[in-house]
């Protein structure tokens, strides 16, 4: 083989090393980014894919030219009423979704997107009322939802106005919107701090009031003057803190709370009877009442009961058991899946829907006569990660600790390993060498062999002279300064023995004092050295951990320490942490990408010794 040859075949060798390993090094940073946009809950799983959007069926409604259905993402699918074949499909994207049909329009709310408006028979958005816009009517005392923190969000109709609300800590009640002015308005007798949290609005059978389902109990409301009514305090008035609530009469309403259901007079404010409910039935997720008959869905199947089994004709009546039919998956007639919405059908047949878009057409038996399912949510970015970051802890704070602790650390060490190292480089002085070999001899001794003496040494001068050191910038950039200045002197006593004496001799020739020949001639050639180990410092000083841990306070967390605190204190995020690892590596690739000649340049300029 020729010199050429061989030659050729070590540069591509070489070139096929280099690249490998840059991809090493890649591999484990584009993974922490792609795990910065997925969900905690598919990290925990183990899943490398993107998880699609929740698109379990909420909303179900008739309409003349098929069944109508809402998911919880947004996704508004058409079936046709024979075999329940897709025909329309309209995607918003949206979260913690509610729909309320009237007539042609069908309303969405949702915690991203606000309110709008689809026309079912085009399937097109027409109306869109953004989160700010509604916000407006509130002022400075609300200015916006936190999307991930919405739990859910509810409307309901009365007459020109539709009464929204989400259950968010925070929203301050009831928003009002007016369909022929399109306009927001306050409601200011119902407020959160009574109510607690809304989880649902629910109709009563007349529309004279609606009942407010929250936290601390149910409150109604009187429709459309928004007018406080009669308040069912959870605390006092109710067995359990409801989940569902379906109002039957003027008088009575069925009131769920987990697996359990129970039959509640309103004026009498008590508990007529409990349901019975079969000992396997699960959690309930939807109840459903129409004039004759009631449908519970829990996260097993459907119970189906008469409501005059209920007693409600008679209002002195107190039933002591129900008379249910419960319809069970396990013979392939509903769902193997929990129920999230029920649309009761004409001749006994009710539709159900649940979780990932199913839909089945069941008759009075339970036995299943149509299918079908929504189209498939789209992969979802959890780019609201990086919302939740800022929010969750007090990122900002870190990022700004971090900031002024390293750039004060990087400034300090310039200027001073700069003056130590020239003198390494340039003077003889008694014991040079060995001063030489103990600044490099300090690099040996681990930091947390130092991390005591450290501590102790803070509060002993808090003691001592009643001025605190721990948990403050000036400690932990005096301790970083301390850390970093040795290794600093060595690197750049390279650079400084690798420039020219000619340089200094000739400015002092031409009329320089020592000082002015070192700042005016000997710093700007060496320039690119001492960038390089700024940039050095830099880098050691904002990953650095131990110290940060130990030495800091609450107000004066860095970014390590600030990640650290996602394991534990934030129920192990690791979403956000891999979000907060990508955001403190920015500034870091910013300051390589911006000083990157420079680092090339004094790298090699320290390279070679004259």
């Amino acid at each position: 083989m020729s010199y050429a040859s061989r030659k050729r075949l070590r540069h591509n060798s070489l070139t096929v090393i280099t690249w490998f390993l840059v991809l090493v090094n890649l591999v484990p940073i584009a993974w922490m980014v792609y795990c910065g946009v997925k969900d905690n809950q598919e990290i925990l799983a183990g899943k490398t894919t993107p998880g699609r959007r929740q698109n379990e069926v909420t909303f179900l409604a008739e309409t003349a030219s098929g069944y109508l259905a809402g998911s919880a993402d947004g996704g508004i699918t058409l079936f046709d009423k024979t075999n329940l074949v897709k025909s329309k499909h309209l995607n918003l994207g949206t979260f913690a979704t509610s729909y309320l049909l009237d007539i042609n329009t069908l309303w969405v709310l949702s915690s991203n997107r606000g309110l709008q408006a689809v026309d079912i028979n085009s399937f097109k958005k027409t109306k869109d009322f953004s989160i700010p816009t509604l916000a407006t009517v509130y002022g400075k005392d609300w200015k916006t939802l936190w999307v991930n923190e919405v739990s859910a969000s509810s409307l309901i109709k009365s007459k020109d106005l539709i009464f929204l609300s989400f259950e968010f800590k925070g929203y301050p009640g009831v928003t009002s919107f007016n369909v022929i002015s399109e306009k927001f308005a306050t409601v200011p007798e119902i407020s959160s701090d009574e109510t607690g949290l809304i989880r649902k609005l629910v109709s009563t059978p007349n529309m004279d009031s609606i009942a407010l389902v929250g936290t601390d109990g149910i409150f109604f409301m009187h429709s459309p003057s928004g007018t406080k009514g009669k308040s069912i305090v959870g605390n006092s008035k109710l067995p359990a803190a409801p989940n569902q609530v379906c109002i039957l009469d003027s008088n009575r309403m069925l009131i769920t709370a987990d697996s359990r259901a129970y039959l509640y007079s309103i004026t009498a404010e008590s508990v007529l009877t409990w349901i019975d409910r079969p000992e396997n039935g699960g959690v309930i997720t939807t109840v459903t009442g129409s004039s004759e008959n009631l449908w519970i869905g829990d996260s097993r199947g459907i119970t189906s009961m008469k409501i005059a089994s209920l007693g409600i004709q008679d209002t002195a009546k107190t039933d002591t058991g129900t008379t249910a039919k419960t319809l069970y998956p396990g013979d392939e007639d509903i769902s193997a899946s929990r129920i999230t919405a029920i649309l009761p059908l004409a001749e006994g047949k009710v539709l159900v829907g649940g979780p990932k878009g199913t839909l089945r057409m069941v008759d009075s038996s339970g036995h299943r006569i149509a299918a079908g399912i929504a189209p498939a949510p789209a992969f979802y970015i959890h780019w609201r990660n990086y919302v939740d970051l800022w929010r969750n802890i007090d990122f900002g704070l870190y990022l700004k600790n971090s900031f002024i602790v390293c750039l004060s650390v990087m400034c300090i060490a310039m200027v001073l390993a700069s003056m130590g190292g020239y003198a390494l480089a340039r003077y003889n002085f008694p014991g040079k060498s060995s001063f030489g070999y103990s600044v490099l001899a300090t690099q040996m001794v681990p930091g947390i062999m130092l991390l005591l003496p450290l501590y102790l040494m803070f509060v002993n001068i808090s003691h001592a002279t009643g001025i605190i050191v721990k948990g403050t910038y000036t400690g932990l950039i005096l301790t970083y300064s301390a850390y970093f200045i040795p290794f600093s002197i060595w690197i750049l006593r390279g650079f400084f023995a690798s420039l020219p004496k000619e340089l200094e001799e000739a400015a002092l020739v031409d009329g320089c004092g020592p000082f002015q020949a070192f700042f005016r001639i000997i710093i700007p050639s060496a320039m690119p050295g001492i960038i390089a180990t700024g940039v050095y410092v830099f880098l050691s000083a904002w990953d650095e951990l131990m110290f940060a841990w130990v030495l800091t306070s609450e107000k004066t967390y860095t970014i390590p320490v600030g990640i650290r605190l996602f394991v534990g204190n934030f129920q192990n995020r690791y979403d956000l942490m891999m979000a907060a690892a990508t955001v403190s590596t920015l500034p870091v690739m910013f300051l390589f990408f911006l000083m990157q000649k420079q680092i090339v340049s004094g790298l090699t300029a320290g390279a070679v010794k004259e």
